[in-house]
């Protein structure tokens, strides 16, 4: 092969892998952009409302600040915001008054069939709560915002940012309760948590599916390792009280490659590997997509 002819292919084979690249390039500056935003506010690392900046999402104080963001976030991505209050007592005694915060994004075939995404947004006291679970919140909230763009979903979807994980999963316990009682179709429910670490940087993901349809999609959009969850989190159990199919992300837990920094006072922006955030969350969203079709 003489020496033109090396460079013409050459040459056609970075006009042909440059572009592809290039998008991808802006495809993971964008979700980026977003997710950064969302995550500083949260933990802290910027003011997330006039000069106010929160050390957690602990406190009643700080929890309310926290639904009061996500609610006027939701609103500017032209979502439909509400707020699903509850104040419940347990056996104990205890009283929790709490706030949920989630939007439906409606089909545009008229159907009533609803897939949940889902993150909490309270952390353990005194930590800013990045990797655990503000970046689970970006993931959610930056698949909402795109979903919310489609020109056609043949399902309807819902973004649910749950309050009170850290007790006892009240927040989850009393919105599930609720989409019992107003009887929503639920076609699955999917929820991140632990992710924003990447030690190893193979940007893999750890995956929990109840059928192997769901864990299909994620496998088949996936552009990284999927490793196979076997414990089950409470959240997965108990959305499966209810009968409802479920996927939990996590990032690789089995192999130790998760923040050393969960539920301590460490667990900051500035910890969180966003390019590997932005990767799972392209996952996420064209699983997403491909549900809506």
């Amino acid at each position: 092969m003489n020496t033109y002819k090396i460079i013409l292919i050459t040459f056609v084979l970075v006009f042909q892998v440059a572009p592809a690249q290039s998008e991808y390039d802006r495809l993971e500056a964008e979700i980026i952009n977003v997710e950064k935003t969302i995550v500083a506010k949260l933990t802290g690392h910027e003011p997330i409302k006039g000069r106010k900046k929160l050390s957690g999402r602990s406190s009643d104080s700080e929890r309310k600040v926290s639904a009061d963001f996500l609610f006027s976030s939701l609103k500017d991505i032209g979502l439909k915001a509400q707020k699903h209050e509850y104040n419940v007592k347990n056996k104990k005694g205890e009283i929790f008054k709490g706030t949920n915060v989630y939007a439906e994004i409606p089909s545009t075939n008229g159907s009533d069939e609803y897939v949940v995404i889902a993150a909490h947004y309270d952390t353990v006291k005194d930590s800013p709560g990045a990797v655990h679970n503000a970046t689970g919140v970006a993931i959610a909230y930056y698949v909402a915002k795109k979903i919310a763009e489609l020109k056609e979903r043949n399902k309807s979807f819902m973004i649910v940012f749950f309050d009170h994980w850290k007790s006892n999963l009240v927040g989850t316990r009393m919105f599930t309760k609720k989409l019992k009682e107003d009887n929503y179709n639920i076609h699955s429910m999917h929820r991140a948590d632990y992710m924003g670490w990447d030690n190893d940087e193979d940007r893999a993901i750890e995956l929990l599916a109840s059928n192997l349809s769901l864990e299909s999609l994620y496998r088949i959009e996936s552009h990284v390792p999927i490793y196979k969850r076997t414990v089950a989190t409470p959240e997965s159990r108990f959305f499966a009280n209810f009968g409802y199919q479920t996927v939990t992300l996590t990032a690789e837990l089995r192999n130790a490659d998760n923040s050393p920094f969960v539920r301590q006072s460490a667990d900051k922006y500035t910890t969180v590997n966003f390019k590997y955030l932005a990767s799972t969350t392209n996952i996420v969203y064209k699983v997403m997509k491909s549900l809506a079709k």
